[in-house]
Order: C-alpha cells, then structure tokens, then sequence
C-alpha cells in the first residue's frame, strides 16, 4: 500500500493547526529546561521530520501529529541536552580584562606559602600535613611522630606555623622590594 503525496495546501492547512500548539509544546520543553529561542527552533526541526516522516510510505504513524512533534521536541531536547553535558559546553567569553587582578596576587600568596612549605623542615611540614591535610587529632600526630603527648605536638605545631608565616612574611618583603626598582 502505497501512501500519496501531499499537495501544499494540504500541508500548509496542517502545518497551520500544529502552529497553534507552539506555546504548548514551548511550555513543556521549558519544563525540562529548554530556554524559549532553543523552544522555538527544536519545534520547527519536529515539524520538518513530520513532513518527511508524513511522505516517507514505509513510516506507519502511531500517534496524533501534535503528539508526534511532542515526543519529536523531547528527544531532540534530550539530545542536544546530553551532547552540551558530554562534551562540557560552556560559554567561554571570559576575556583577560575580566580576570580580577586579585587572581595574581592569590597566584603569588599560594606560591609563596608554598615555598615556605618547602622551608620549614621535614618535620613541621609532616606535622602540618596531618594535622590540615588530613585531619588527624593531635593525640595520634604525637604518637606518629614519637613525640610525649598531645600538648608537646600542639606546641610544636604552633611553632612550624609561626615559622612558616615568618618565612612566608620574609618572601612577601623580598617580592615587594625586588618590584620597587
């Protein structure tokens, strides 16, 4: 059985009854999250491969039109919906002016913590590891480091702080009066 081929007027009368339920099918899209430009656009590709869907004589329609271009505008929704998380599209229009200048400054600090880090001594940095980096209480750090008690590595963490700020301190001065020329 052969399907016809639809004359123009004929398509152009049906296209004008599935217009009239754009802002239904706009609506549903929005409830997935679909802004109403992106709407608009994925319900005109429905309505193309309607019409080809419509003329192709081995594609036996199931649904009503209108529901046809819902189910239409889902998947498509879906499919550019997961193709934009794959692939991690963002909107990169970040130009170097928009970078705030405190993002070099935070750069230098964290630099320069960083080489106090390497200063202080295999012990502080041991000590300090444990105790920020993962969270340890200072009863097992004593235990760790072979050192009598809690109060002993509570003193002793306060000393490797004080000197790292110290050194850290040191690195500022340096940085500052090295740019003054």
């Amino acid at each position: 059985m052969e399907k016809p081929i639809y004359d123009p007027l004929e398509i152009k009368k049906e296209l004008g009854v599935l217009y009239k339920h754009f802002p239904e099918v706009k609506r549903l899209l929005r409830t997935f999250g679909c802004d109403g430009v992106t709407a608009e656009d994925l319900f005109q590709e429905a309505l193309i491969i309607y019409l080809r869907k419509k003329n192709d004589p081995d594609f036996d329609f199931q649904l009503a039109p209108i529901h046809f271009i819902k189910q239409t505008c889902k998947l498509l929704w879906y499919n550019s919906a997961r193709k934009e998380q794959k692939h991690g599209a963002t909107d990169l229009k970040l130009d170097v002016e928009e970078v705030p200048d405190s993002w070099m400054e935070k750069e230098l600090q964290y630099k320069q913590l960083e080489t106090a880090l390497t200063k202080i001594g295999k012990q502080c940095k041991e000590l300090l590891h444990l105790f920020y980096g993962l969270g340890w209480n200072m009863v097992d750090i004593a235990n760790k480091l072979g050192m009598r008690n809690d109060k002993v590595a509570k003193a002793q963490k306060y000393r490797c702080i004080q000197k790292a700020k110290d050194l850290v301190q040191e690195a500022q001065l340096s940085f500052e009066s090295s740019n003054q020329y």
